[in-house]
């Protein structure tokens, strides 16, 4: 039988809230390069699930109650005796979803038997709009040679089928986006400002300084807002590659105590930053967006945009025009 066949492994005749202190428990877990509603929305329909859990035959009841029926073999027929079923147990949309396999006629013994005491729990970890944590934890596991083989069996099946589900999702362009980010903010090292009067007449103005750091693959950069008479720090913004997600994020703390998480995605000579910021005290998240519009002379143009609208646009809240400063401006951003 091969590994991964019956997906994500094991689930239970009758599920128990909690396991037996001496079960044991097979957790596998990755992150697959895709947004959290797009797998979820693959265990919905065939097509998805032959995507996710690389088979050639399935169909899906989506539903608590439901079943999702699977064939590896392309020639049998759903309903055949190698056919795969899990049962679905209980579900939270795009976070958590409980199965219950039912073991095939041909199923070897170790499988039967883990199929009548045990159950599967995915779980589903937003990291960010295009990264997901899956697990996929296997409980019901008992002592004596039947649970050992089932449980060496699934833990090497399990792996299988993650990593297929993360070779299914990748995108084609992940590291050449990655590339093309890490030349833009290395673009953007040293000194820069804005100047521009408001609608009542008073100066509004920024600095920034930005430096790279191990050889660029950390960016770091200080800003400085204020009027025609004085600034102050506004932000301390560092960039680098999350090594979770293997994508360059933005990490940022402003003069207020609030903490800014911020993915990057660049799309030609725009670099938008998901701007998803938890105010202090209180820690709630308001998810804004930051647009760094590159220009022909080597400016760009910042534009700061609103959480979106009930319809998805977004009102904005700030634009700015950053360019390097005069060699007679200030030395000191905060003067």
């Amino acid at each position: 039988m091969k590994f991964g066949q019956f997906v994500v492994s094991v689930a239970a005749a009758c599920v128990c809230v909690l396991a037996a202190a001496e079960d044991r428990i097979l957790r596998i877990e990755g992150v697959v390069h895709a947004p959290v509603a797009e797998l979820w929305g693959s265990f919905q329909t065939p097509a998805g699930i032959q995507k996710l859990w690389s088979v050639p035959k399935a169909d899906v009841e989506f539903r608590p109650g439901g079943r999702i029926r699977t064939s590896y073999d392309a020639a049998g027929t759903l309903g055949d005796a190698g056919t795969i079923v899990n049962e679905i147990v209980t579900l939270e949309p795009e976070r958590v979803l409980v199965l219950k396999s039912i073991a095939p006629e041909n199923a070897p013994d170790y499988v039967k038997a883990i199929c009548e005491t045990g159950w599967t729990v995915l779980r589903f970890e937003p990291l960010s709009p295009t990264s997901t944590r899956v697990s996929i934890t296997g409980l019901g596991y008992k002592d004596g040679e039947l649970y050992d083989k089932a449980y060496e069996f699934f833990k090497q099946g399990n792996a299988w089928t993650l990593e297929k589900m993360k070779e299914a999702f990748e995108p084609p362009d992940r590291q050449a986006q990655a590339d093309a980010i890490a030349k833009r903010f290395q673009s953007m090292t040293g000194k820069w400002e804005f100047s521009q009067k408001s609608s009542d007449g008073t100066v509004f103005r920024g600095r920034s300084e930005i430096v790279p750091l191990f050889d660029g693959r950390v960016i770091f950069a200080t800003g400085f807002l204020g009027n025609d008479k004085k600034m102050g720090q506004h932000s301390h913004f560092t960039a680098a590659i999350d090594p979770r997600t293997g994508e360059w994020t933005v990490w940022n703390f402003d003069q207020d105590g609030t903490f800014t998480q911020a993915p990057v995605r660049l799309d030609g000579n725009t670099m938008t930053l998901d701007w998803n910021s938890y105010a202090n005290p209180d820690g709630v998240m308001t998810p804004y967006q930051v647009k760094y519009v590159f220009l022909d002379d080597g400016s760009y143009d910042v534009h700061v945009l609103a959480s979106p609208n009930p319809d998805g646009t977004r009102n904005t809240l700030a634009k700015v025009h950053y360019v390097r400063p005069a060699e007679t401006s200030s030395p000191l951003p905060g003067k």
